[in-house]
This record gives structure tokens, C-alpha cells and sequence, in this order.
């Protein structure tokens, strides 16, 4: 409590017409109760309109009955034990108007003698106003501070010198600090190494420019990667940062595994491409980026009807519907090449996510040119073979057939047998022969 500025009254006597015209006439309201029965002794215009009664009924009261049941004790307690001083402050108390509602009031008070009675003279300044709105200030920055306590999002203030004024919880875990620690340091001079990279030149733009600057940044010190929003404010600047050290690892590890499967792919002739279900390429390799230009004349990065001629363009389409309804398989592709006949064996394979469901093709294709003629050589040696087979099944087993009949012919008459030997000899080469044929004939069969 603060000791109250002069009274008005001098020595305690308001009887003076002077000074009853200034208590009167006052805008402060005003009143004078007996310290011993509370009883009201004077009140001026102010209070009456301050508190609703007419003069008759507040000066019938006393002072009790202006105060909540609750604060009667306390005001016994404060008259009787309290200070005896001539002029006090008794700050803050609760009072009530005719009308029942509650409101708040700054007292001063002068011990005085009136009417030959020891009184207290009052001066109760509504301050009520103030009051609520300070418990609305208070109540709206507990309600800011639960919010800033409960996001997600670190969240640090500052003043012009860069003086940090709040933190939350969330700041102490990525930052590794408790707010004790920084609140009133100098940012720079509590994380030196932040003026390193780009912090402290976006955190100088926006306090200068008074601009809201967004970046993402490494404080290296602690090895974590922040994405950063900051925010002008009348006192300095508002942080808002977000731990993206995870994100900034997957993403790595996306790159490099993205440049692993690029160095892998493109590490072949074959060609090496996949293909979403908008007909979107989602991975090519060089090669395949290649042969596109070679076709529709430009790099695509969509299967385009316009793209491609027609009877080309529906065949694959065909193809790829084929492999969306689940099926792997593959095929022979005929070419034109430079004028030249280009074999290839294409594969289509399904890719699926992870509830199994087909959300991509995946497709290799492998020049068999030089596989591919080789096979077709041997295929049409196997023919000739086939027919030489025939011919010597029939048109060469044909006579040998009349040979072995005659031999039999020979063997079985009686009329000249100086050549019987040769005879025999004949029959056994020509069945010799027989037995070639025969083998010659099955092993073409199975050609």
C-alpha cells in the first residue's frame, strides 16, 4: 500500500462552507463513516450516483452494506488493526451498488473527526473498467501462452536487441535449453554460431524491413535443421520453427537412393521405364528418353496420343491395361531402326502399393536383334534339315526298297547261284543303308 496524496479537508473539519462546497461539488466520489458504528456521516453527489441511492437512503446505511458479505471482516480488521495514518492508500476492494452488482474500487482514506465523531474520510474511485480488463488481458495472454505451450512448433520472442522475452516448451527440446537459461540473454550471444548461414542476415532483414521472412537452415552446433518463419511485432520479432532434421535425412537418403537407381538404369543400353496409371512416366532411364525423341520427336514425359501414330500408340495402350489388371508377361517387338529390322523383348510387371493394389508399370526392354536372326537362322537350318529328311525318307528309301526286293527275288530262285555271295552281300550293305535312314529320318523328327 502507498501512502494517499493530501486530503482536501484541513485538519480534519469539512464544516467550512469552502471546503463542504468542494466535497459536494467533487467529481471523486466521496463519503464519511463512523470508524466505530460504520454509520454514514456525509456523501457527496458522485458517490450517491456511483452506488444508485438517493442521499436519504445511503446516509440511513452504513458502511458494511456497500461491501460483498465476504470483505465485512477484512474492512472490521483493516479500521480497527490498520495503519493510523492520516492519509492511506487501501488499494483495491469490492463494493456493491443499489441494483446488487459487484465492482471493483480503489480506496483512499483520511482519519478525520466529524460532527465530534472519529471518522474516516472516503474516496472510492471505480475502477472497475480497468480492472475487467485487466483480468481480460491476463485471461487472453494465459490463453496465448496455452497455445504457444501446446503446438507443435518451437516458438521463441525477442526485443529490438535481440533480447529473448518467451519460449515454449517445444524451443527448450529442439534448442537443448530450459527457457531460464535464455530468457533476457542475447540470441546471438547465447548461440554464437548462429550468425553463421543464414539466420542472423534473415532475422536482421525482417527486423529492419519489417517483413515476415520464411528459410530453412542448419544450426550446426546442435546438428538440427529448422524450417524458420519469422514475424515483425512491435517489440522485436515472433519465431516460429519446426525440427525438420528427419525430413532433411529422408530426403537425403531419397536423393542419393534416386542417383543410385539413375547410376543403375542408366548403366545399360536396355531401355527402362514406368508408367502410372494417367499414363504419366514416373522413372526413365536415358535410353528410353532417347528412343521416345526418336519416335514422337520431342522428350515426353506423358504417353501422349497425339504423340504417336495411332495403331503404335493403341497397341501399347493394350499392352499396359493388360498389365493393370495384374498380369506379367512379356513380348517380342518388331522395329524399324534406321531402316533396319529391331527386334526387342519388353516385360511388363505391376507395381503395387502397399494395400496390393496396382498403381503402376514397371517395363524392360532388351535388344534380341542379333539373338533373335541367330534363332531364325537355325530355325530355317532345322527346316532344310526336315526336308532332307523327307527326301530321304522317301525318294531315297524309295529305290532302296526295290534293292532289298530283288535281293529276295535272287535269293529264292534255283536257277543260277555263282553270284550268291555278292547277293547276300548286296542285301546286308542295302539294309545297312536302311537302318541309316531310318536313324536319319527319326532324329529329323524330332528337329
Amino acid at each position: 500500500m502507498k501512502k494517499a496524496p493530501d486530503s482536501i479537508i484541513p485538519d480534519g473539519n469539512i464544516s467550512s462552507g469552502n471546503y463542504r462546497q468542494i466535497f459536494e461539488e467533487s467529481p471523486a466520489p466521496m463519503y464519511i463513516f463512523d470508524v466505530q458504528t460504520f454509520e454514514f456521516l456525509a456523501v457527496n453527489s458522485a458517490a450517491l450516483n456511483q452506488y444508485g441511492y438517493s442521499r436519504k437512503e445511503f446516509l440511513s446505511m452504513n458502511a458494511t452494506q456497500i461491501r460483498p458479505p465476504q470483505e465485512i471482516d477484512l474492512l472490521k480488521k483493516t479500521i480497527h488493526y490498520g495503519p493510523h495514518v492520516a492519509y492511506f492508500d487501501y488499494g483495491r476492494w469490492k463494493h456493491i451498488r443499489k441494483n446488487g452488482k459487484v465492482f471493483f474500487v480503489h480506496i483512499y482514506a483520511h482519519a478525520s473527526v466529524f460532527q465530534g465523531r472519529a471518522s474516516r474520510f472516503v474516496m472510492a474511485i471505480d475502477i472497475d473498467a480497468k480492472v475487467k480488463a485487466e483480468a481480460a488481458l491476463l485471461e487472453k495472454n494465459a490463453e496465448i501462452t496455452d497455445v504457444l505451450e501446446s503446438i507443435t512448433d518451437g516458438f521463441y520472442a525477442m526485443n529490438e536487441h535481440w533480447e529473448i522475452t518467451y519460449m515454449n516448451k517445444e524451443a527448450e527440446r529442439i534448442l537443448n535449453c530450459k527457457r531460464e537459461e535464455l530468457i533476457g540473454r542475447n540470441l546471438w550471444d547465447f548461440f554464437p554460431l548462429l550468425r553463421e548461414g543464414k539466420f542472423y542476415n534473415e532475422y536482421q532483414r525482417a527486423l529492419k524491413n519489417k517483413v515476415s521472412v520464411h528459410f530453412e537452415d542448419c544450426y550446426v552446433a546442435l546438428g538440427v535443421w529448422g524450417s524458420m518463419r519469422v514475424y515483425p511485432t512491435k517489440e522485436g520479432l515472433a519465431v516460429y520453427f519446426m525440427d525438420i532434421t528427419e525430413q532433411k535425412k529422408i530426403q537425403e537418403k531419397i536423393f542419393n537412393d534416386d542417383q543410385n537407381l539413375r547410376a543403375i538404369i542408366n548403366n545399360t543400353r536396355d531401355i527402362i521405364w514406368s508408367v502410372d496409371r494417367d499414363n504419366n512416366i514416373i522413372t526413365a532411364n536415358e535410353a528410353f528418353i532417347s528412343r521416345m525423341e526418336y519416335i514422337s520427336g520431342r522428350k515426353i514425359t506423358r504417353f501422349n496420343k497425339a504423340d504417336f501414330e495411332e495403331t503404335l500408340y493403341n497397341q501399347w495402350q493394350e499392352y499396359f491395361q493388360r498389365a493393370f489388371a495384374g498380369a506379367s508377361f512379356k513380348i517380342i517387338w518388331k522395329e524399324q531402326m534406321n531402316g533396319e529390322d529391331l527386334f526387342e523383348e519388353v516385360s511388363f510387371n505391376p507395381i503395387l502399393d502397399q494395400e496390393h493394389q496396382v498403381i503402376g508399370i514397371s517395363c524392360f526392354s532388351r535388344d534380341i536383334t542379333e539373338q533373335y536372326i541367330h534363332t531364325q537362322m537355325i530355325e530355317q537350318q532345322n527346316e532344310q534339315l526336315r526336308k532332307i529328311s523327307l527326301i530321304q525318307s522317301h525318294e531315297v528309301r524309295g529305290p532302296l526298297s526295290s534293292i532289298l526286293g530283288l535281293v529276295q527275288l535272287f535269293n529264292g530262285s534255283e536257277e543260277d547261284s555263282s553270284h550268291q555271295e555278292i547277293i547276300d552281300l548286296l542285301g546286308e550293305a542295302a539294309e545297312k543303308l536302311d537302318t541309316v535312314i531310318r536313324k536319319i529320318t527319326d532324329q529329323a523328327q524330332q528337329l
